[in-house]
C-alpha cells in the first residue's frame, strides 16, 4: 500500500494525532488569504476611483476639503453651498478646460436605508464626470424626476426611492465601484431643485435662502462644488496656484486624494506582508516542536513498522506525508474561514477603514486560494523533515526496549 493512502485512511480515522499543529496550519491559511484578499480588494478600488475621478481640481467652499474628500471615498453625507457666480471666474482661469457645478444634499432616513444617503446633483450640460458612467440610451431617455443609483443603494418593489415625502423613479443603476460612488444617489439639477424645495420643507437647508424666492432656481445661484479638468500641457499644481490666489474657496486636487489613497493602503499591505511572514516564521518553530513530540509519542508504532522491515527512509516518508497533508487539511479550513469573514463584512471593512474597497474577480480569487494552501504546505517541509529524522535515526532495538518499557 501506497504511503499515501497509509496517511490518507489514518488521517480520517483520527490515528494521526496533531489537532495542534493543524490548528496553527489553519491561522496561517487564514492570514494568508484574508490578507491576500484584503490588499487586493485595497488596489482594486484604489484603480477604480483613478478611473472614476473625472477631475483633475475640486474647488469647494473653505473648510470643506475633507469632506469632498469623504463622499469620494466612502459616501459620506455631506451638505455644502458655494455661490454658482465663481464658476466663470473659474472657466476664464488660464489652463482651464472645463467647468462643471455639482450640489450635494444628504437626505433624511430614505425608503432604501436605515441612514441619510448621499444625493448628487449634476448639471447635464456640462457634466463630464458622471455621465461618461452611465449608458447612451439612458442619458438620451431621461425621463424627468428619475435618479441614477450607486450599486449599494437598495431600491423599493417598485423601482422607485422616497425623498423628503416625494417618490422618485429609478432608472439605471452603476457598476460597483468600491468607492463612495457605489452609495451615492445621481440626478439631474432639474430633480435637484425639487429635492432642495422639498428638503426645506423638512427643515433640510441648501444655500442662503434669505437671498433667493420660491420662484428661483436655486441652483442657478448656489452649488456644492466645481469640478474642473485642467487642459493638456497644464499642471493642476499651476491651476491650483491661481485659483487659491483668485478665488475665496477651497481646493482639492485629484492627484492629493489618490496619493493619501495610495500611502494608505501601502502601509495596509506592509503590514499584511509583515503579519503573513511572522506568522509563517511562528507556525514553523511550532509545528516542528509539535510534530517531533508527535513522533516521539508514537514510538511502538515506528518499532512495528521497522520490524515488519520498513526503513528509516521509508518512515521519514511516512512521517513528511502525514506533516504536509495535516497542514493542507487546516490550510483548506483557514482559506474557508477566511472568506467566511472578508467576504460577507466587505462592506463593513470598507466602512472602517475609509478607502476604495473593491472585491477581486474569481480567478484573484483562486489564485488567493492557492497562494494561501502553497504557503502553509510549505511551512510544513522544515518541520516534516525534522520530525521524520528524529524517528527515522533511532535503531529498531532501541524503539523496542522503549515500547516494552
Amino acid at each position: 500500500m501506497r504511503i499515501i493512502d497509509i496517511t490518507t485512511r489514518k488521517l480520517i480515522n483520527g490515528k494521526i494525532g496533531g489537532a495542534a499543529a493543524l490548528i496553527f496550519a489553519l491561522i496561517l491559511s487564514f492570514t494568508a488569504f484574508s490578507g491576500r484578499i484584503l490588499s487586493d480588494s485595497l488596489f482594486l478600488g484604489a484603480n477604480n476611483l483613478k478611473e472614476r475621478l473625472g477631475a483633475d481640481i475640486a474647488v469647494v467652499p473653505k473648510g470643506e476639503e475633507e469632506s469632498y474628500q469623504g463622499i469620494i471615498l466612502s459616501g459620506e453625507p455631506v451638505e455644502c453651498s458655494i455661490e454658482r457666480s465663481l464658476e466663470s471666474k473659474l472657466i476664464a482661469i488660464d489652463g482651464v478646460e472645463k467647468v462643471t457645478p455639482v450640489v450635494y444634499l444628504a437626505s433624511l432616513n430614505a425608503s432604501c436605508c436605515s441612514v441619510p444617503i448621499q444625493i448628487i446633483g449634476y448639471d447635464p450640460e456640462t457634466d463630464f464626470v458622471t455621465t461618461p458612467w452611465i449608458s447612451e440610451g439612458y442619458v438620451k431617455d431621461n425621463k424627468d424626476g428619475s435618479l441614477i443609483i450607486g450599486y449599494n443603494i437598495a431600491a423599493d418593489s417598485e423601482d422607485t426611492l422616497t425623498f423628503f415625502g416625494r417618490s422618485y423613479e429609478i432608472r439605471a443603476r452603476l457598476n460597483k465601484t468600491g468607492t463612495g460612488m457605489d452609495k451615492s444617489v445621481y440626478v439631474t439639477f432639474d430633480v435637484m431643485e425639487q429635492l432642495i424645495k422639498d428638503a426645506r420643507e423638512k427643515g433640510v437647508s441648501f444655500g442662503e435662502k434669505d437671498n433667493i424666492t420660491e420662484n428661483d432656481r436655486i441652483t442657478d445661484s448656489y452649488v456644492s462644488a466645481f469640478l474642473i479638468r485642467v487642459k493638456e500641457g497644464y499642471s493642476s499644481d499651476q491651476v491650483t496656484g491661481t485659483i487659491l490666489r483668485d478665488i475665496p474657496a477651497g481646493v482639492v486636487q485629484s492627484k492629493n486624494v489618490l496619493s493619501s489613497v495610495t500611502e494608505g493602503i501601502g502601509v495596509i499591505s506592509d503590514t499584511i506582508r509583515n503579519a503573513t511572514i511572522a506568522v509563517l516564521i511562528l507556525v514553523c518553530l511550532v509545528t516542528a516542536l509539535l510534530h517531533v513530540y508527535r513522533v516521539e509519542n508514537r514510538r511502538k508504532e515506528w518499532a512495528v513498522y521497522r520490524m515488519m522491515g520498513a526503513s528509516g527512509n521509508w518512515i521519514l516518508e511516512l512521517i513528511f506525508t502525514e506533516t504536509v497533508l495535516l497542514s493542507i487539511v487546516g490550510a483548506v479550513a483557514g482559506v474557508g474561514l477566511g472568506a467566511l469573514v472578508v467576504f460577507p463584512f466587505s462592506e463593513l471593512i470598507s466602512e472602517q477603514l475609509k478607502l476604495p474597497y473593491f472585491r477581486p474577480d474569481i480567478f484573484e480569487i483562486i489564485k488567493g486560494i492557492l497562494f494561501s494552501i502553497a504557503i502553509t504546505a510549505f511551512s510544513s517541509i522544515i518541520p516534516g523533515i525534522i520530525a521524520g529524522e528524529v524517528a527515522a535515526g533511532t535503531e529498531c532495538y532501541v524503539l523496542m526496549r522503549e515500547g516494552e518499557s
